[in-house]
């Protein structure tokens, strides 16, 4: 399994934008099977090298769930986007992008502008995601379907305005600088109840547009995604067929929207997990 040579398979080379997401559950077992290794440092190291110096690779460290009122620590908060997220985090090369909604782990050449990204929305005109678009960025899936990766979407549904959306504002207790917890507030384009993304007839028009195709790496299934040429094939399918193509309404989806609120809330997951790092290091 030669994971060194997998982004050029890719189509990844020297100076290149690349946001890199994997399922390494499914590859590990299969390398394992083949009598190989597949590590998710070894997956980022492939990577950095790729893009080189120049070049800039992000992987998401997502924290999407948290609720108004709750702690975010960009230090110790793991993600919840998996085990990718939390080796980059750990790896030297990378740092974490503000936004607590929505960071990523990012290193390389182009990585402080990244850094500076301070839309107080994640999908907003002056966020991580826009940037993307302007660096002409590839995204890379691995393993995983593309209903569960390509966030960009909602970048785009921002900036279109979709009326299955409305603004709301979290607001989150910022810990880890140095003078203390500080209340911020984020702002979201959060779904309407009873509304869902769904991605499964947007993949034939993107690679019709040649904004996706597809590679195949020693048994694990690539999807390469131009995010600029999708932007286009995304607006204007909300142009022009009502987002037909990225999401759904549902009744049963839309009772549960409104009956959940009214159950009582647990914390949620990245608040718990901020608070087992809490207490594991008491």
């Amino acid at each position: 399994m030669d994971v060194m040579g997998w982004p050029a398979r890719c189509g990844i080379g020297t100076g290149s934008t690349v946001l890199l997401m994997a399922d390494l559950t499914r590859m590990a077992w299969r390398a394992r099977r083949a009598g190989s290794r597949l590590g998710a440092e070894l997956l980022l190291d492939a990577f950095l090298g790729a893009v080189g110096p120049a070049g800039t690779l992000l992987v998401p460290t997502y924290n999407f769930d948290l609720r108004s009122g709750e702690p975010y620590d960009p230090g110790h908060t793991p993600p919840i986007t998996g085990v990718l997220g939390v080796a980059a985090l750990a790896h030297p090369a990378f740092k974490r992008t503000p936004h607590p909604l929505h960071s990523f782990a990012v290193a390389g050449g182009g990585a402080q502008a990244f850094l500076e990204a301070s839309d107080p929305s994640s999908f907003g005109p002056a966020s991580a995601f826009a940037l993307l678009r302007r660096n002409k960025a590839l995204q890379v899936i691995l393993d995983l379907p593309l209903n569960d990766a390509l966030t960009y979407v909602h970048h785009v549904e921002e900036l279109e305005r979709v009326p299955y959306r409305r603004w709301r504002t979290v607001h989150l207790r910022v810990t880890g600088a140095a003078d203390g917890p500080e209340s911020r507030a984020y702002r979201q384009f959060a779904k309407k109840p009873g509304h869902s993304n769904r991605l499964h007839t947007l993949e034939p028009a993107l690679v019709s547009a040649g904004a996706l195709h597809t590679a195949s790496l020693d048994g694990t299934e690539a999807l390469i995604v131009d995010l600029a040429a999708a932007h286009e094939v995304i607006a204007t399918d909300i142009r022009t067929n009502q987002a037909r193509r990225i999401h759904a309404f549902s009744r049963e989806r839309w009772l549960r929207d409104i009956l959940k609120p009214l159950l009582g809330r647990e914390p949620s997951r990245s608040a718990r997990m901020l608070e087992n790092h809490a207490a594991r290091q008491a």
